[in-house]
């Protein structure tokens, strides 16, 4: 089906609370009572480029709610956000969600990217009766346990795998080549290994043969063993799941060691979603790479949302390049916030959720990661999360698939030239 990447109609209000934070106004004045969102994100750590990123995402999304008028159902009630650093720890995000809830006593969470930390701190949040609202982590099961309080925008694994797989099949299918086997090389935590496993299951079904399954413990100081397992394997592809200190190394080592790969390097997104990968290697490192994508980078260029822009622009201010996946995603969970705050009416945390479980946005800023709507199943996965596969084309990310979505001017280049041919 062919999806709209973004949404066209902005409306009235849109326009209106673009004008205000042009004119660099303050959120109009009101008496009622600020509503409190606690964010709890991987601030410092191996994950703080990222956990900035959906940071200032979250924050410029509340700024705009505030200056047009914070929440009027609530007497135009403005949104405070409450950070907390789960530094990509588990027992700093159980401990950090407990005092949100209960020291902050915020009336919803959002957060936190990595699985590993959103697995156990979402626990913490059901048995609080405090709703959720997940960003990022893609972890099959953190919206399979029946829970009442947690609700996913994004992709899980499932999907993720399935994706990436189909772009190779679709690939395959425009070009008469296709890989046969494939090495994968990722993360040992919940992340990696759900996606992994996915990997597997969906590559048996679709005829690929996995030949290399290694799992890299974090902070790496060195990935050569696992190149070594690579290269005498020869594998047609490589799929590639790493957060991005150690999916920057990876790719160092790759490319001095000339390792080749005739069908690409396929990233789950992780590291090669990440503005400040692309900053830290030559281009040359990352070129004719596949990456799975929680929004199309490439839209950016051609929008006219007002909105869109003003965060794409506050964005650069602050990080120094302009919106990512990490902070749209930020930015669509406080708009769904906002959304659910409205028609609830009130902050009680269980009107709250039960305004979560019944959303369904069709148009709007919640929409910024691209999505067709945001509807929630009854696990709290959102029904209409999808991402697209970009290949890395002249220094930019370009979407190659889904095929409906592939800008005229794009090529997918397929298979890749070796090292040599570069």
């Amino acid at each position: 089906m062919h999806r709209d990447r973004f949404y066209t109609k902005p409306g009235l209000w849109l326009a209106t609370a673009f004008s205000m934070l042009s004119l660099g106004l303050a959120a109009p004045a009101s008496a009622a009572d600020p509503v409190k969102i606690g964010c709890a994100l991987p601030l410092s750590g191996g994950s703080a480029t990222v956990g900035n990123q959906t940071r200032v995402g979250a924050q410029i999304a509340v700024n705009q709610v505030n200056a047009n008028g914070g929440i009027k159902a609530l007497g135009g009630a403005p949104l405070e956000i409450v950070f907390a650093d789960t530094q990509s720890k588990a027992d700093v995000g159980v401990t950090e969600t407990e005092r949100l809830i209960t020291r902050e006593n915020v009336a919803v969470i959002c957060g936190s990217f990595n699985s590993a930390v959103t697995f156990p701190a979402t626990e913490v949040a059901e048995r609080y009766k405090t709703p959720w609202i997940v960003v990022g982590a893609v972890k099959d099961e953190i919206t399979e346990r029946n829970f009442k309080y947690i609700f996913r925008i994004n992709n899980k694994a499932t999907f993720d795998a399935r994706e990436q797989i189909d772009a190779m099949d679709l690939l395959g299918q425009e070009s008469g080549k296709k890989p046969k086997t494939i090495a994968m090389l990722y993360e040992g935590s919940d992340w990696g290994r759900s996606h992994a496993g996915n990997v597997k299951k969906i590559a048996a079904e679709r005829g690929y043969d996995i030949v290399v399954d290694e799992a890299a413990p974090p902070n790496q100081v060195d990935f050569s063993n696992q190149l070594l397992k690579i290269r005498a394997a020869a594998p047609d592809a490589i799929i590639v799941a790493l957060y991005t200190p150690d999916h920057l190394l990876f790719t160092r080592q790759m490319m001095e060691q000339r390792l080749d790969a005739p069908f690409g390097i396929h990233s789950v997104g992780g590291g090669m979603e990440d503005p400040a990968f692309y900053k830290a290697l030559p281009q040359a490192a990352v070129d004719y790479a596949f990456v799975q994508e929680d929004w199309q980078i490439d839209k950016i260029k051609t929008t006219q949302d007002p909105l869109m822009l003003d965060a794409n622009k506050k964005m650069e201010e602050e990080l120094g390049y302009g919106l990512s996946a990490y902070g749209a995603q930020g930015y669509s969970s406080v708009y769904v916030i906002a959304d659910a705050l409205e028609r609830a009416g009130s902050a009680d945390r269980e009107k709250l959720r039960d305004a979560i479980a019944q959303t369904d946005i069709k148009d709007g800023p919640a929409l910024i990661t691209g999505y067709l709507g945001i509807k929630f199943d009854e696990q709290g996965q959102n029904t209409f999360a999808n991402g697209v596969i970009s290949q890395n084309l002249g220094g930019e990310r370009r979407t190659i698939w889904p095929a409906q979505s592939r800008s005229a001017d794009v090529k997918p280049v397929w298979p890749v030239p070796g090292w040599s041919e570069r």
